[in-house]
Order: C-alpha cells, then structure tokens, then sequence
C-alpha cells in the first residue's frame, strides 16, 4: 500500500479497518495527518455525491413509477421510501423531493410521512456496503480498480448510459478511496509515535473521539456535523472510517444526532413552499426527534449491555458495529412510531398553522417545483399541469372581458388586471422552469413536450392580452357612455360560446395528450372563422342602415377579429400535441 507522503515502509498491521504502513518519525506529524483526514473526507463526500446523482439519473423513470403507485398503505409507503432512498443514498435529498411533490399535490401529507420513515432505514444502506471493509475486504485496492474502471467509462466512453454507469462506479471507488485516506490518517494520530512537541495535539484527539463524554453534547456534535455535510450516511460512513479510535459509546450518540441533523436540509429547503411542504420538513424533524428520545435514556443507562449485544450480533468489528446500529435504530423506531403516523401529521399541522387564501389566482406555482428537476419525468408532466392552469385563468380573462363589453359589468376589470398579473408571473416562471428541464436528462419524448410548452405557453399569453385588448374597449365604450346594439351584443355572445366550447375541448386534447379530439378542434376553429367572416357582413350591413355609429361599430370589430386570433391560439395548444403523441 502506497504510504500518503510518498514513501514505501514495512508493512505493519495496526488497529484499523486496512491494512496500513506506518511511517518514519520524521514524518510530517499529526497536522499533516489532519489535513489529508479533511481531505479524504472531501474525496468521500464528493463520491456520494457523484455516485448518487449518476444513480438517481439512471432509476429517474423508476423512481417515477414508484412513487405514481403511493397509496395510502403505510407499509408500501415505507417500502417506497426505503428503495428510492437506497438508490440515491440520502434521506435529506429523499424528503427534499418530498417537500416538492407535497407542494405540488403530487402526495398526500400522511403518504409522505410513512414514505420519510423508509427513507430513514434506506439511508442505512451505504453504511452496511462500508462495513464490509471490516471483515477483511481489501477497499483500497478495488476502489484504485473500480475508479479507473469508472473513469473510462465516464470519459472515454460516448454511450449516455454507460457514461452514467461509469460515474457511478467512480463514485463509489472515490467513496472507498476516501475512507482508506482517513483511517489511515486516524490511525497515525492515535497509535503512532510522533514527535514529543506535538504529543498535546495526538492526546487532545484522542481525549474528543475515546473520552466518556455526555450524551447530549455529542448528539449535538452530531447533528451539527451531519447539518454542514447534508447527509447522514456520509456522516455514518466518517464514524466507520473513525471507528478505530471512536469508542461504540460515543458512537451510538454520534449517530442519534445525526439523524437530527439530517432533517436541516429539508426544513430550509421548505422556505417558501406550501403548507403541506412545510409539514413534510417538520414531520421528519419530529420524527427523528422522538425516535432519538424513545432510545436515549436506555442507551445511556445500559450502555454496557448493548454494546455487549451489538458484540454479539456483529462480532468485535467496529465498523459492523456502528453499520448494525444505524440500521437497528431506523428500522426499530419506524416499527414503533409508524402506527402514530396520524399523530405525526396532526401534531405537525398544530405546529404549521393553515395559511389564508391559497388560491388559483396567486402569483405562486401550484404544480412545479425547483426540487422536481431532479425527477425530470415529474417535472415534466408538472409543467403541464401549471400550463392547463394558465389556460383557465386565461378562458376567464376572455370571459370577463365579453361581460363587460356585453353586459356592462365594469366591475370585472378588477378580475381582468389580477389574472393578467398571475398570467404573467406564470409565463415568465414556466418559460424560466422549462429553460432548466431543458438543460436536463430527458428522454426524447419529454424532449419533444418541453419544446412545444414553450409555445403553448406563448400562445396562453397572447390570449390574455386580447382578454386586455377587449377590457380596454369596454372601458373606452362606458367613458363615452356608448353601448353595443342589441344585434351585436348577441353575436359576440356566440361566437364567446364558440370559443368557450373549443377552450373545452383543446385544453382537454392537450391535458390528456388526446389526438381524437383535434378533429373536433378543426371543426370549432372553422365555425368560429365563419362567425368572422359573417358577423362583418352583418356588421356593415348595421352600418348602412345607421343602426350602429363607427365609434361602436370599431370596437366591435375589434372585438371579433380578437375573439377570431384567440380560437387560432386555442388550436395551436390543441395541435401542438401532435409533436410527441403518436
């Protein structure tokens, strides 16, 4: 094995998870050893974190398939939780993405819960594959093998897909290659004989990792570690590469705070979401919470015991210890608090009061997220639920601007001017959010969708603006205490039935990708080009007889040459499905 400063040494086995070389005193001594446990923890994390990513890439469409079967069966739940959470390996990222699919409506707040206590024992899943080096299993080596193997794939390699595999095993070798720098670094701090000036710093560490300390300060210390590096299994898997100088005692408290700590990134990832999206953060705080009081009392009371039954199930390995234990716990408080999961959401729902209003007609995303771009095929279908919103709040736009103009209700502009805001806000947000999908891994289907939302979009937004167009004659008509003949009032109120009943039946073609309804489409938009072309003639046949005044009778063809443009963008919404449903 190749010593960290370069030098080749006698092998001499010490106290560890590897097989190490010690080094000559004249080494650089215990800050150096510190610097590359730093390092080899940044290498570790930065595997996880490749590794994960290049995971979640490849189950992306399973992982949607799995969470469209939720039900409200807590076990399947549980189940889901655990199996995303064992592909992506990190229970904070698993309840970030459940923040996002509760904000959206993609989940019931109870479905979440039980799905947050499975992503609590799959987060357990690395740590058990770590262990492994403990009985024997020479890491290093294969991680050296695994990575080069990776490598090539990830960079010499032009298939997609094993571009991705290739990343993945690079991640796990960095993971392996890590963990082997650390230990190393961890064991020469401890056993080695340095020099005597720098023997306060070699007994300082050893007092913080083997000392009796407090329960409480080191779930603190727990806690607080895990907040900073945003995962729980790369907490565990620092504990087992520390494992050689941590005592079990310590350990088990490590990883209770751990657990706490985990649950930050999900809280701060629910600034500004929904009241349910809040919940879901709260509800895995509080089940971490409970379960790290259900066990805290008897771990420290009869501490002696336990680490004589963890001996006994997992042998004098440190490191399986402290991998049994992390499984242990999750997998026993979710037995004990997963029948109080009505009890979880109510008690979260006292602590994250209902907000006011909530409406459609807020500038706020109802159905996509920022969180759901890591899921592309959720985010995707997301997007058109926002884009069929958009629509409807368009259609009212166009029908409250008729009733003005028809029934001289000016009250309606106040409606007008809000759905305008809201539209705006949404064409910006989704064009913006359909920009990142883009730049993501999509299949060629969802591809095709995300460069015909950007028309679609475009098109929802011409029809506001007409819905403006038609508001703002109203409003010159009642200034100028003009109105409408009867005869044209009636016409523009059909051809508004027209264009309400091909709303209709568009949104519902784009909505359910429904190719048999662009038949219909067809039709309605040429009724509506007849009306057109009809109700001009009409209109100057009015004008000859001087039943309407050219003032009026501009505004009215106006409004009909609008009402016209607006069934061709209703269309295009329709059609524009024909890109990617066969």
């Amino acid at each position: 094995m190749i010593n960290l400063h370069g030098f080749y040494k006698t092998p001499e086995l010490s106290p560890g998870i590897f097989t190490r070389r010690k080094r000559e005193t004249m080494g650089s001594g215990v800050v150096n050893n510190i610097f590359f446990l730093l390092g080899g923890m940044a290498v570790m994390l930065f595997g996880m974190h490749i590794m994960g990513n290049n995971l979640e890439r490849v189950a992306g469409n399973n992982l949607k398939k799995l969470l469209g079967r939720m039900t409200n069966n807590r076990l399947v739940g549980v189940g889901v939780g655990t199996a995303v959470t064992g592909i992506i390996q990190s229970s904070a990222a698993t309840t970030v993405m459940l923040v996002g699919f509760v904000n959206v409506g993609l989940m019931t707040l109870t479905q979440a819960t039980s799905v947050i206590m499975g992503a609590n024992i799959g987060t357990t899943v690395t740590a058990q594959l770590l262990s492994l080096t403990g009985a024997g299993f020479d890491a290093a080596a294969y991680a050296c093998l695994i990575a080069a193997a990776g490598a090539v794939l990830g960079m010499f390699i032009k298939n997609e897909k094993l571009n991705k595999i290739g990343y993945i095993l690079l991640g796990v070798g960095m993971i392996f290659l890590g963990l082997e720098v650390m230990s190393m670094s961890v064991d020469e701090i401890i056993y080695d004989t340095l020099p005597s000036g720098e023997r306060q710093l070699k007994d300082l560490f050893s007092v913080i990792f083997q000392g009796n300390h407090f329960p409480l300060l080191l779930i603190l210390i727990g806690a607080v570690f895990t907040a900073l590096i945003q995962s729980s299994s790369a907490m565990t898997g620092i504990l087992i590469a520390l494992s050689s100088a941590l005592r079990f005692q310590n350990a088990v408290f490590l990883i209770l705070g751990s657990n706490i700590g985990t649950c930050v990134t999900a809280l701060l990832s629910s600034i500004g979401t929904s009241t349910n999206a809040r919940r879901t953060a709260v509800i895995h705080l509080l089940f971490n919470l409970f379960g790290c009081l259900i066990v805290l009392a008897p771990l420290w009371i009869w501490a002696d015991e336990f680490y004589g039954f963890m001996v006994t199930i997992s042998g004098t390995s440190a490191e399986r210890q402290i991998a049994n234990f992390h499984t242990i716990f999750n997998v026993f408080t979710t037995i004990i608090l997963l029948p109080f999961t009505n009890g979880l959401v109510y008690l979260a729902s006292k602590i994250v009061k209902d907000k006011k209003g909530g409406g459609t007609c807020e500038e706020r995303f109802m159905y996509i997220d920022e969180r759901l771009l890591d899921t592309p095929p959720i985010a995707v279908n997301n997007t058109k639920k926002e884009i069929v919103r958009m629509a409807g709040l368009a259609r009212i736009n166009i029908d409250s601007a008729i009733k003005m103009l028809t029934e001289g209700k000016a009250g309606e502009a106040g409606t007008i001017r809000t759905n305008e805001s809201v539209l705006n806000f949404l064409n910006r947000g989704i064009t913006g959010y359909l920009t990142s999908l883009s730049g993501r891994d999509l299949s060629g289907a969802d591809e095709k969708k995300v460069g015909s939302y950007y028309h679609v979009v475009s098109d929802i937004e011409r029809i506001g603006d007409y819905a403006e167009n038609i508001m703002e004659y109203s409003q010159r008509l009642i200034s100028e205490g003009a109105e409408l003949s009867s005869a044209a009032k009636d016409e523009l109120i059909e051809i508004a039935a027209a264009v309400d009943s091909l709303f209709d039946v568009a949104v519902k073609a784009f909505d359910e990708r429904d190719l048999s309804r662009l038949p219909e489409v067809d039709a309605l938009e040429e009724k509506i080009d007849g009306y057109n072309r009809d109700f001009e003639l009409r209109h100057i046949e009015r004008l000859k007889k001087n039943e309407c005044s050219p003032q009026v009778g501009s505004v009215y063809l106006q409004t009909v040459s609008n009402l016209e443009r607006v069934g061709d963008h209703i269309t295009n919404i329709a059609f524009s499905i024909k890109q990617y449903v066969k």
